[in-house]
């Protein structure tokens, strides 16, 4: 009697129906949409059914072809073939069961990663209208800490010099352009995802092409790293959440590839902002400990600092008032120790200036005052405060920090300031309105709803409604 494959069968459960709400995806729905996906990214036509699929539910079949297994990573929203069940056949009588001696680091392997970061993109650049109705799940609890666990093993490669190298010159220009993109993304909101997107692809293509192990690839893992990160903050700025968590796992593993445990701690700690936002402290707390834990040795005072003020922000939303002065305590003196070397090239880090370190507190102690009223005193001073050092061109952090203090007055009961902060926010929220700029607008105009009587009031929510709507 074969052993079932119930990894499988609980991916499949864990993956809602798109055609009966409340319900699981059922063995056709997922079958459909591998074949779906598989003809988008390949062109050609593939015949899962529900049939085959109850097979290797069973156990009757252990290993579906390489097409079949990349289709089902991609549905059931994994990635390794490990996770959901597949075990390859013996070699020989002497090959070991890759059951009783996994992977020390399943899916995390070079190789692996590239292979998943292709499927990704590919996906990415498919016009919305031609993506499979299924998509990854959203990882949650237990299943999103087991995704990440391996980023605290170290990683072995073996060199292998066979392949096209990289040349100075176009690691030089692939870092510049990641320069450029941060800049536009925070400076004027000009630049698309699928412009990422189709970097980070045809990065990830010479990767593959070139040796493994040496400096010059490393280097150039570091650099899809930084791209993963960056079409992960635009998805997630967009509120495409479950793409944004790929991508940011994703970003995770190369930094890991490349090494570069301080890059991947930053991108962990992306990751738990994006749990934040979606008021899952809990799991943002276990990613951003996770992180702090990972380069408890290595960590430079500027990523403590920034690694703090996430646990800070864990605390907020769970209301615990001492945790979350202790965790913005130690964020302070670790930043006042000042910069190190290795914070230039480590994002977030290395813009964690005066201005965006009290903003980000600020905006926690009014996450706080949720709780209790008294501390949105506390986060008027502070964004007060980072609105004085921000420099004039950072217009999308000036808009945050005024959304920001506007929603801080509401607390403290002070409908006049708070329009008038909406006023000046505004003209600002422009280029953003789309995104996260926008939500929080959103998130305003909900909050104020008790002030609209308040004649400036009133015209503060028309002019939202009007931004939002155009």
């Amino acid at each position: 009697m074969p052993e079932p494959n119930r990894l499988l069968r609980a991916a499949r459960e864990r993956l809602p129906s798109p055609g009966a709400p409340g319900e699981h995806a059922s063995r056709s729905e997922v079958a459909e949409a591998v074949n779906a996906w598989l003809w988008e990214t390949t062109g050609k036509r593939h015949l899962l059914d529900a049939h085959y699929l109850a097979k290797l539910e069973r156990g009757v079949a252990r290993w579906p072809n390489a097409a079949y297994r990349s289709g089902l990573r991609h549905v059931l929203g994994v990635p390794e073939d490990a996770a959901l069940g597949f075990v390859p056949p013996r070699r020989s009588a002497g090959a070991v069961d890759s059951l009783q001696t996994p992977s020390p680091l399943p899916g995390w392997e070079p190789g692996l990663v590239l292979e998943h970061a292709g499927h990704i993109t590919d996906h990415d650049l498919v016009a919305p209208s031609r993506r499979t109705v299924l998509g990854a799940i959203l990882l949650t609890g237990a299943a999103l800490g087991a995704a990440l666990a391996p980023f605290l093993h170290p990683l072995a490669v073996a060199p292998d010099r066979h392949g096209t190298a990289f040349a100075a010159l176009e690691l030089d220009a692939a870092e510049q352009f990641v320069s450029v993109l941060r800049t536009w993304h925070s400076t004027r909101g000009a630049v698309s995802r699928p412009t990422v997107a189709a970097q980070l692809s045809t990065h990830v293509a010479w990767l593959c092409a070139a040796p493994q192990g040496t400096a010059q690839t490393l280097r150039g893992f570091r650099i899809g790293a930084e791209l993963a990160d960056i079409a992960a903050t635009m998805a997630w700025d967009a509120g495409e959440h479950r793409i944004a968590q790929r991508y940011f796992v994703l970003a995770v593993q190369l930094a890991h590839a490349a090494g570069d445990n301080a890059l991947a701690a930053v991108a962990l700690a992306s990751l738990a902002r994006q749990c934040f936002d979606l008021e899952r402290p809990a799991d943002g707390l276990d990613v951003v400990q996770l992180a702090q834990y990972g380069t408890r040795r290595t960590a430079t005072p500027r990523l403590r600092a920034v690694l703090a003020t996430r646990e800070a922000w864990a605390y907020a939303q769970q209301g615990d008032a001492r945790a979350f002065q202790r965790a913005v305590g130690l964020a302070e003196d670790y930043h006042a120790e000042g910069a190190r070397d290795g914070d230039a090239t480590t994002p977030t880090a290395r813009s964690l200036d005066a201005a965006e370190l009290a903003g980000v507190i600020g905006a926690r102690y009014r996450d706080l005052a949720r709780y209790d009223p008294k501390h949105a005193r506390q986060a008027q001073n502070y964004i007060g405060r980072a609105l004085q050092l921000r420099h004039t061109s950072r217009a999308r952090n000036r808009a945050f920090d005024l959304i920001g203090l506007a929603r801080a007055h509401l607390v403290s009961r002070e409908p006049d300031r708070a329009a008038e902060l909406i006023a000046v926010a505004v003209p600002l929220a422009g280029a953003w309105a789309s995104g996260r700029v926008g939500v929080k607008l959103r998130d305003f105009h909900r909050e104020a709803a008790p002030f609209a009587s308040v004649a400036a009031m009133r015209e503060a929510r028309e002019n939202i409604a009007d931004l939002i709507a155009a």
